[in-house]
């Protein structure tokens, strides 16, 4: 069956629209602040297993899971790897002006070296926000409880306000992008040093809302990822 071309139309539309949707007003409205967050020294010097795997043996290896091993993940690493691929998107797209820089939170629920709990990081600090006690059951974290099985998640969240203010349904397309970008990016580096952990979009911000401050405009998360050391 052949598609008429001009059907097609309205669709693609949409792609090249770059018209916000919103008041346009988002360079007046300021995230929402951390009032109780305790700065972290991310520490450049935190090395991983010794046994890292380049691009192409990381591909080749890399298996979505959701089996983990019990064992703590160092959280220091993990904000440390978090922090380098949020650096590199913004140093890469080079539009955190023009659309909000990208945030992450890392949800720390098996730690070794720091505190269990929720962390937040961005490309130029990272910051201990609350207790692992504050999440309540870590079951409410994802929509397949298996996920509250890996030592910890990160979920990556960007400005949609901003966004749209920007160029409308294209700025939320670009965040999109950005944060599947570095989402992988941190992924991949937990797979070359052989951690395990899968790529997810049904991460519930609405159980941490008040936790990390997401109102599902100027602060939404887009895509998360579990980390674990495998089931032995």
């Amino acid at each position: 069956m052949r598609t008429d071309p001009s059907m097609m139309e309205p669709l693609l539309g949409t792609f090249a629209d770059r018209a916000p949707s919103g008041d346009g007003l988002a360079a007046d409205r300021s995230l929402l602040p951390f009032a109780d967050a305790v700065p972290v020294d991310v520490e450049a010097q935190a090395t991983g297993s010794g046994r890292t795997l380049d691009l192409h043996d990381t591909l080749q290896a890399r298996r979505s899971t959701l089996q983990y091993g019990k064992a703590p993940v160092r959280t220091d690493l993990i904000l440390r790897w978090v922090r380098e691929a949020l650096v590199r998107d913004a140093d890469d797209w080079g539009l955190d002006d023009a659309c909000g820089p990208l945030e992450a939170f890392v949800f720390a629920l098996r730690s070794e070296g720091r505190p269990a709990g929720i962390y937040r990081v961005t490309a130029r600090e990272a910051s201990f926000i609350a207790p692992a006690s504050a999440v309540g059951d870590p079951q409410s974290l994802g929509i397949q409880m298996e996920f509250a099985d890996g030592a910890g998640i990160v979920t990556v969240c960007a400005n949609l306000d901003a966004a749209d203010s920007w160029t409308g349904a294209h700025g939320f397309r670009l965040c999109a992008v950005r944060a599947s970008m570095a989402l992988y990016d941190f992924h991949l580096r937990c797979q070359s040093d052989r951690l395990a952990g899968t790529v997810f979009g049904g991460f519930i911000g609405a159980s941490v809302r008040h936790l990390i401050q997401s109102d599902g405009v100027t602060r939404h998360p887009l895509l998360s990822a579990t980390y674990a050391h495998p089931a032995s």
